[in-house]
């Protein structure tokens, strides 16, 4: 699943300088309200792709996503379905369905009140607990969803025991982002909690829906001088980008969809990454990521590297309480220098990322058309690599939030269809363990390739955090380069 990604602690303090250096906001950077008032919602740019890229592969489940909350106690079902349905009454893009007319998608709002059904699956078995949660949430998340028809998100209770249930939520991407699922999550606790006979929910109100934001992305947002600079931003910063950066493909296996490793940063290199982030005053996205696109450039042979970057894709801070598909895509791009040292590649990756934020509200696609990057069949444009780091978060396990009830989360693995050729997500624990999902499309790298990625990943991060202050030379590909072509304007 799509994760909210937190790149920088400094992002919400950036965004209040930016307004403060801006009093004067023109009028079409203003949220429109009410667009949801006579049962349809316009589509944002992002929900139109998704649905087209469903349309060319009805059966695709590539954009089902799944969370699960295991709950220890006396679970109350009948207010866990009155929650449910509370949160698609709070929420009206869960309560939505895209149709076409004329070939166009349009999306209709179900009315409030309608039940989202909690469908018992499984029961108690032989199985251990775990393999039991992940047999049942793989078979639920291979059910494609018929985005006209039935609602986008699927709510499933696993009984394990009388006081051990697993509550699976399956959403259709249309609908929610890592941001959003947090959201809801927050959201469905309170609400339970209320419904169960506990604490009124007390929840932020919602001036804004999702459909204010799509109608302002589709109609308004060129308007505005933000959407100008944020074009200027992405055509000078990719101009002559390179068309890959991805590993060379190593085999044609011929198989289909992703295949994903999972695991755990040796302690000794998160204690490293962590002395680093201390020392130089960087967070451990930058020190993460830096490394990512050093290993990026000697497995590519080009020093030159674009890698996406999700962001949240909130272009305004009424929005931060919305449950909806807000994510975007960054392709942030560095011309790694042979002489700098990691702390300072680093640095430069931290102001790249800063740069970027302030200019996140233009879509990926339109990046991509702005640049006239040409589309190749079986190639992603302009990024085919993606990292993000986040930090966990507490589900609200806590029995107040839950009335009485510990919710813990249960992490639930898909090898669905890749959405990149390679993808690294690292969650930092709560613990202080720097886990890693490393997926790769298995019709381009083997399973000896994508053990070999890892691997590789870990030793560098490993070995530039013990020296911060030596050179990347010994890191990166010999050739053309910053050190021996002409800086261009706009790249680092």
């Amino acid at each position: 699943m799509s994760a909210h990604p937190q790149v920088d602690a400094d992002e919400a303090v950036r965004d209040l300088l930016a307004a403060l250096g801006e009093p004067q906001v023109a009028a079409q950077d203003v949220l429109p309200t009410g667009s949801d008032a006579d049962g349809e919602m316009p589509l944002s740019e992002g929900q139109r792709q998704l649905w087209f890229l469903q349309q060319l592969h009805p059966d695709s489940t590539t954009y089902n996503v799944c969370v699960g909350l295991r709950a220890h106690g006396p679970l109350d079902t009948a207010a866990l379905g009155t929650a449910l349905t509370a949160l698609a009454d709070r929420h009206t893009v869960l309560r939505t369905n895209v149709v076409a007319r004329r070939g166009r998608p349009h999306a209709v709002i179900r009315p409030a009140g309608t039940p989202v059904e909690l469908r018992p699956v499984g029961g108690p078995g032989t199985a251990p607990a775990d393999a039991e949660i992940q047999r049942v949430a793989r078979e639920e998340m291979a059910v494609p969803f018929d985005l006209a028809a039935e609602p986008l998100l699927r709510a499933r209770l696993l009984r394990l025991a009388a006081d051990d249930h697993v509550l699976l939520l399956v959403w259709h991407h249309l609908v929610v982002d890592g941001w959003s699922m947090r959201i809801a999550l927050r959201d469905l606790a309170a609400l339970y909690s209320q419904a169960a006979g506990g604490p009124t929910a007390d929840l932020p109100v919602l001036p804004h829906g999702y459909g204010d934001f799509a109608l302002w992305q589709t109609t308004l947002m060129t308007r505005t001088r933000r959407h100008e600079r944020a074009v200027e931003h992405w055509c000078r910063t990719l101009h002559g980008a390179p068309e890959r950066s991805a590993p060379p493909p190593d085999a044609a296996t011929g198989q289909q969809g992703g295949r994903s490793l999972h695991f755990d940063l040796p302690g000794p290199t998160t204690a490293a990454v962590e002395s680093v982030v201390v020392r130089y005053d960087l967070t451990p996205f930058a020190v993460t990521f830096t490394a990512f696109l050093v290993w990026l450039a000697a497995a590519g042979g080009s020093r030159d590297v674009v890698a996406g970057v999700p962001s949240s894709g909130r272009a305004f801070p009424q929005l931060d309480d919305v449950v909806g598909y807000f994510v975007n895509l960054m392709p942030l791009r560095m011309d790694l220098d042979p002489r700098w040292s990691f702390a300072d590649a680093a640095r430069a990756v931290r102001a790249a990322v800063a740069d970027g934020l302030d200019h996140d509200l233009l879509p990926f696609d339109r990046i991509v058309k702005a640049l006239g990057v040409p589309r190749r069949a079986g190639q992603r444009p302009l990024a085919q690599v993606m990292f993000q780091l986040v930090s966990a978060h507490d589900v609200g396990g806590s029995a107040a939030r839950w009335h009485g009830l510990r919710v813990d989360e249960c992490p639930i693995g898909n090898d669905d269809s890749p959405r990149f050729d390679l993808e690294l997500d690292l969650l930092h624990d709560t613990d202080g363990t720097l886990r890693g999902s490393l997926t790769v499309d298995a019709a381009r790298y083997s399973a000896a390739a994508a053990d070999g990625f890892r691997d590789a990943y870990a030793r560098v991060l490993a070995a530039l955090c013990r020296q911060p202050d030596a050179p990347l030379a010994a890191f990166l590909p010999a050739g053309a380069g910053p050190d021996d072509a002409p800086e261009q304007d706009g790249r680092r």
